[in-house]
């Protein structure tokens, strides 16, 4: 083996410009063989993604392409496609416009930890988008700003109204004002739809793990570290080589399905990972008051407590070792700084002692395990029914507009997301260290049943 070949520096590389494009690995070169999908990947893949092969990136898929073909899946498209789709579950609520079920979902729907305390106000609480910020295509209809209040009553939190801005107009609505609340609450779902792809799908997740991948990657060959978190990094560069095409750029799902251009999608994404930290942990983000159906925060802080037990037991049974290969995390550290894009205001990547390290070692387990899990397998709960939510919506009224293309849209959504929640390559509860399995068991009671224990997987590989 020649010295390239073997330096793990020139087997990873880095994309773009230290410092200016966010950290990821290079899509131009050739993916190293140690971060290959397995064969047994692939076949847990198209054992579940079959169905949905047109917009999946090609694969070896033998058998899997010869039955879509014959049971007519690859032409599944129409006015008939969410029939002939599983239902997902919005379409099986009983009342899926409800406010009630309004105030569950930005609880404990797809894109969670959004709701911020606010003062001196008739509502208590408020999420808001601000999609002004980036260019919409013609015809596209997304609110430059969207805002949905809530106020609280006791334990239970309830709407209070709407406000968003569309085509410089800035309008008000209240659950009393009928067909124009409705289409409120379905603009503020569709702008949420987008920023929970960008934002907290791909940004918080795939791409944010994917700095720490590369570092860890490049350095760490013979540290305990890498015993920790191997496992938990398993698929995440293969599968973002492959949405690099797929979910972004010029013809990706994001900027095709929505109403934003591609250079607006990056543009997000590049400002969400530029507020990420792994000097972070959820009390920063759980709501103040206790709210009887809040099942998120308290699964997400559940799943906190157990990983810095965990990692902590780690760290003291692995000291003397994690010490004498100290410069491997030094080298870690150094590929983090040179190539962050966080603001300076929010500090440095900079592992700087044992503490850290540990800090690191707990955010990047838990964003690879609990929150990508949470985020990713609920994409098919709310996106996977058009009538409920959109990522992009498109005036009628418009020149651009073409009904067969948003149908064509429609098309991709439904089955993208249906794809993406529905592949659940090596759950925790099979394939963890002993300890950690343990532990999930422990603490089952508090993260269910924001998620289940057994929806939990151990890495970022779809």
């Amino acid at each position: 083996m020649n010295k390239s070949s073997s330096d793990p520096k020139q087997r990873f590389k880095y994309y773009g410009t230290p410092g200016k494009d966010f950290a990821r690995f290079d899509v131009n070169s050739d993916l190293p063989e140690e971060v290959q999908p397995t064969p047994r990947y692939e076949a847990h893949l198209g054992l579940q993604v079959f169905p949905t092969l047109p917009l999946i990136p090609p694969l070896n898929w033998g058998l899997f392409s010869g039955l879509a073909k014959r049971f007519g899946f690859r032409s599944m498209a129409g006015p008939n496609l969410q029939t002939w789709m599983p239902a997902n579950l919005s379409r099986l609520h009983r009342d899926k416009f409800s406010d009630e079920y309004f105030v569950e979902r930005r609880l404990n729907g797809f894109n969670p930890g959004k709701l911020n305390r606010v003062k001196d106000q008739e509502w208590q609480y408020a999420v808001n988008y601000q999609t002004g910020r980036y260019k919409a295509e013609p015809g596209g209809l997304l609110p430059e700003y969207s805002e949905a209040r809530f106020v609280l009553e006791g334990s239970t939190l309830k709407v209070h109204s709407i406000k968003y801005s569309l085509k410089n107009q800035t309008i008000i609505c209240f659950p009393t004002d009928a067909q124009k609340w409705e289409d409120a609450k379905y603009y503020f779902r569709s702008a949420e739809y987008v920023f929970q792809e960008i934002q907290s799908h791909l940004g918080r997740t795939h791409m944010n793990m994917n700095q720490y991948a590369m570092a860890f990657y490049r350095n760490v060959i013979n540290s305990p570290i890498r015993e920790l978190l191997f496992s938990h990094f398993e698929g995440l560069l293969s599968i973002d080589k492959k949405g690099a095409a797929l979910i972004i750029g010029d013809t990706g799902f994001i900027p095709e399905a929505s109403a934003l251009d591609a250079k607006s999608v990056e543009g997000v994404l590049a400002d969400e990972i530029a507020t990420l930290t792994y000097h972070w942990s959820p009390e920063k983000q759980t709501l103040p008051d206790p709210i009887d159906n809040n099942y998120f925060d308290r699964a997400a802080v559940a799943m906190w407590e157990l990983l810095k037990t965990y990692v902590a037991k780690f760290f003291d049974d692995n000291q003397r070792k994690i010490k004498n290969y100290w410069s491997e995390i030094e080298g870690m550290s150094e590929d983090l700084v040179t190539h962050s894009i966080l603001k300076q205001e929010l500090g440095t990547l900079a592992i700087k002692d044992e503490k850290d390290l540990q800090q690191l070692c707990v955010y990047v387990i838990y964003h690879c395990t609990f929150f990508h899990s949470w985020v990713n397998n609920k994409q098919y709960e709310d996106g996977g029914d058009i009538e409920y939510t959109a990522i992009g919506l498109w005036d009628k009224d418009d020149p651009n507009y073409d009904p067969k293309k948003v149908q064509e849209r429609h098309d991709a959504q439904v089955k993208l997301m249906w794809s993406l929640a529905n592949v659940h390559y090596n759950p925790a509860l099979e394939f963890a260290p002993l300890p950690l399995k343990k532990l999930l068991w422990e603490y089952r009671d508090r993260i269910e049943p924001g998620i289940p224990l057994g929806l939990i997987m151990m890495s970022i590989n779809i």
